[in-house]
């Protein structure tokens, strides 16, 4: 394997100070490589550490997500559909005319049909090699028991029925995050497959589509993961 450069010189500075003992002379060389490195490390101590831990959520971010839902959910807590095509169109996960917020299977299937010759073959390789490598992955992964004084000790692997899937959207679209969540619940066994991406491109729809997608609604954000999450009426 190859070191990166940083570590390699850490490495060096760790060899020199072994080195001190030895070779007085080569103190005013790591007296140099120090310096240099002066404005890219920096010595944190241990009271400085702490300043550094921060809610791994965004209290901003956090309370767009609450109000989403709220926005979203009915006295049965799961989502209304017309709520949802509100909130698609405001936010842009949907054209303003548009009637549905729903990816059809044949519109999937014409959007692989109208790949180039190579994004096909691209696309098709790809998903190959995720299912062979997800399949032999769930085969490593099985039921294990032992007896134990009194008993028997052990564990099952169950998929979850269903499985819900993001993809981003946008100028840049993944298809790769289409097939690496997509094809893995698949070959985990979950029976149905939902997959959630705003203002998805032909070639995410290529990717659903060749991913045997159940489900593809094309919203994003917090109104994807709450739709996927509490169901839709």
């Amino acid at each position: 394997f190859i070191l990166s450069p940083w570590i390699q010189l850490l490495l060096l500075l760790s060899n020199l100070e072994a080195s001190l003992a030895f070779s007085p002379q080569l103190s005013s060389i790591k007296s140099t490589i120090s310096l240099n490195m002066s404005g890219v490390l920096n010595r944190v101590t241990p009271d400085k550490v702490s300043l550094e831990i921060k809610d791994p959520v965004d209290p901003t971010a956090l309370g767009q997500a609450k109000a989403i839902l709220d926005e979203l959910t009915d006295s049965k807590g799961m989502v209304d559909s017309d709520s949802l095509m509100k909130v698609a169109k405001r936010l842009g996960d949907v054209p303003e005319d548009a009637t549905q917020f729903i990816v059809t299977k044949e519109e999937c299937k014409a959007a692989y049909d109208g790949l180039s010759e190579a994004e096909r073959v691209a696309l098709t390789n790809i998903h190959g090699r995720v299912k062979a490598f997800a399949e032999m992955q769930r085969k490593s992964v099985v039921d294990m028991e032992m007896d134990i004084p009194g008993g028997k000790a052990g564990h099952t692997v169950s998929p979850c029925s269903a499985a819900g899937c993001y993809a981003p959207g946008g100028r840049y679209p993944l298809p790769s995050s289409v097939l690496m969540t997509a094809v893995t619940a698949r070959a985990a066994g979950c029976q149905k497959v939902v997959l959630a991406s705003p203002r998805p491109a032909p070639i995410t729809k290529a990717a659903a589509y060749i991913s045997d997608v159940d489900l593809f609604l094309c919203v994003g954000g917090a109104q994807a993961v709450g739709t996927m999450a509490f169901g839709i009426e």
